[in-house]
């Protein structure tokens, strides 16, 4: 059974968070809980902390980047 109906692109720290937050709802919808399950998920949410970090200073950096052109321009 595929859960994923397309290719996913992981190109950008959001495209891991949205990817992540899937396989959580999938082990989540997928039977009982176990300590397996229940660790892995709690891997994963770290991961997506941290993905949602790197994207923030993305986003930050970005902003930054766009008003010192703007500021030489």
């Amino acid at each position: 059974m595929s859960y994923f109906t397309r290719n996913i692109r992981v190109n950008k720290p959001q495209d891991v968070r949205r990817m992540l937050a899937k396989v959580i709802n999938i082990l989540l919808q997928d039977g009982p809980m176990t300590i397996d399950k229940a660790k892995t998920i709690a891997t994963l949410s770290n991961t997506i902390m941290k993905s949602m970090e790197l994207g923030d200073l993305s986003d930050r950096m970005n902003k930054l980047e766009q008003e010192l052109k703007e500021q030489d321009g």
